[in-house]
């Protein structure tokens, strides 16, 4: 096992090394500037918080959490909530059947604030795309629903983040 680790540690270590190199090579023959993508990489080798790297503040969260949380036409019923709260956050609510919206909605943002292995986890870019892209969403939903898959909140939200992203 340990073996495996060290394997795939190297891979990673060669894979950065190499998008290293990439960005020195494409700034070096193009007026583009990959000087802050080199950054942000080479503070990534180190283990620093790529969050922190991209600018994010932790109680940036805070403040979209709520007004994306209380959003009844993504969140319809309690279940969304928690299947939102388990798939996306990787917040597991206990209870949440038993508890009201407004408790659950509680929960999750005391449960980001305190944890910061949580807020490091979550993006605030990806939030603020799922409030952005609220009718894709209920779309790709209802899609879903009527060919009777489970939808699944890291499908949405790649499907959205990437088709925002070459706009």
């Amino acid at each position: 096992m340990k073996l495996e680790n060290k394997k795939n540690k190297k891979e990673f270590e060669k894979s950065i090394n190499f998008l290293e190199d990439l960005c020195w090579l494409l700034d070096s023959g193009k007026n583009n500037n990959y000087g802050e993508m080199i950054k942000i990489i080479s503070n990534i080798k180190k283990g620093n918080n790529l969050s922190t790297q991209l600018g994010q503040e932790p109680d940036e969260l805070i403040g979209i959490l709520p007004r994306l949380l209380t959003d009844k036409s993504l969140f319809d019923t309690n279940s969304d909530l928690a299947q939102f709260s388990s798939e996306v956050l990787g917040i597991e609510i206990l209870n949440w059947h038993k508890r009201s919206r407004n408790e659950m909605i509680g929960v999750i943002i005391c449960k980001v604030q305190e944890s910061e292995e949580i807020r490091n986890g979550i993006s605030s870019y990806v939030l603020n795309n799922i409030l952005q892209n609220k009718e894709q969403i209920k779309r790709i939903q209802k899609e879903t629903e009527n060919s009777n898959n489970q939808f699944l909140w890291n499908d949405a939200i790649h499907k959205i983040v990437g088709e925002t992203s070459y706009e």
